[in-house]
């Protein structure tokens, strides 16, 4: 098989990955393009002559076992920055191949350029993976992940996106709140999930959740009309219906930032049974009819649930 071979280029999504690499590194992208030993042996003459054109024009000499350094060291620099690319592509490719299509809107080429500029450098595994998934979600829909965003992850320790996952498993959504339900300040999240404070602090001192404390999000109190609440929990979530007198119920928050928002979509929820009954207690009143199940959302604000569960 030739080295120059990712993957089949037979579908749009792939030929706009390929395209936006293209864009991102300023020139056309051979898949797994290492180069092969001729193309290895052009390029080190190419960063040779450009070391020693540098010198003339500042007027330096340089000796011939210090050009050999500098070709053995920029050459080694470079390999190593176009297999990380390489890693993340294929990674960004393995994600897509199932796709039938993705968005015709183009991504832009500054976050492009600045995607790659940035994961050039990246080299441990697993955040190769997660920047191979973001490559793959701003190619499905552009405009997923900001270059704020970017930044903030290019600067992420791997034990800061660890701690990052324990919280984003958990996570609720419910209109345009993102969120973990926190309802003992942290008892129950460190008991259940291994979440401590310290945990919530990095990750306020990184800037994926809020910095306020005691938040809560709060549902108004029924007087006539029933009130219907979807909170999501992955692809499942609860259908509360509050009907009349229900009181105005606080729920006890820790909540994601714009940035943390975007992440959010690179992480799978780890359902569990302990935190979705605690959710459901909180909304519980005689007036109220709680239903936890697999939500499918049809579109025009309706969704449609299955494998129903009755709190």
């Amino acid at each position: 098989m030739s080295d120059h071979s990712l993957i089949k280029i037979d579908a749009k999504p792939l030929e706009k990955l390929i395209e936006v690499i293209s864009n991102g590194i300023g020139t056309l992208y051979r898949p797994r393009a290492i180069r092969k030993e001729a193309d290895a042996e052009a390029y080190k003459i190419e960063i040779v002559e450009r070391a020693k054109s540098k010198a003339l024009a500042e007027g330096r000499d340089i000796e011939a076992d210090t050009y050999e350094r500098i070709q053995e060291r920029l050459l080694y620099k470079e390999l190593k920055r176009q297999k990380n690319i390489d890693n993340v592509s294929q990674i960004a490719a393995e994600q897509l191949k199932i796709e039938e299509t993705v968005s015709n809107d183009p991504v832009n080429s500054d976050w492009a350029t600045r995607f790659f500029n940035i994961v050039e450098d990246v080299s441990d595994a697993e955040m190769q993976n997660l920047w191979g998934r973001i490559l793959a979600g701003e190619v499905r829909q552009p405009k997923s992940f900001s270059v704020r965003t970017l930044e903030l992850l290019k600067n992420l320790s791997k034990e800061e996106a660890e701690t990052f996952t324990k919280f984003a498993q958990i996570a609720l959504t419910s209109g345009d709140k993102y969120f973990v339900f926190d309802p003992d300040n942290g008892i129950f999240l460190d008991n259940n999930f291994g979440i401590i404070f310290s945990d919530k602090l990095l990750l306020v001192d990184v800037g994926l959740i809020v910095a306020e404390n005691d938040l809560e999000l709060s549902f108004s109190p029924v007087k006539d009309e029933e009130q219907l609440i979807v909170v999501y929990y992955g692809t499942k979530g609860f259908l509360i219906s509050r009907k009349k007198d229900v009181p105005k119920q606080p729920i006890p928050v820790i909540v994601f930032s714009k940035p943390g928002i975007e992440l959010l979509k690179l992480v799978q929820p780890a359902y569990n049974d302990k935190y979705i009954e605690r959710i459901a207690n909180s909304f519980k009143h005689d007036n109220t009819n709680i239903i936890f199940g697999d939500i499918v959302r049809l579109g025009n604000n309706e969704i449609k649930m299955f494998n129903e569960k009755q709190f």
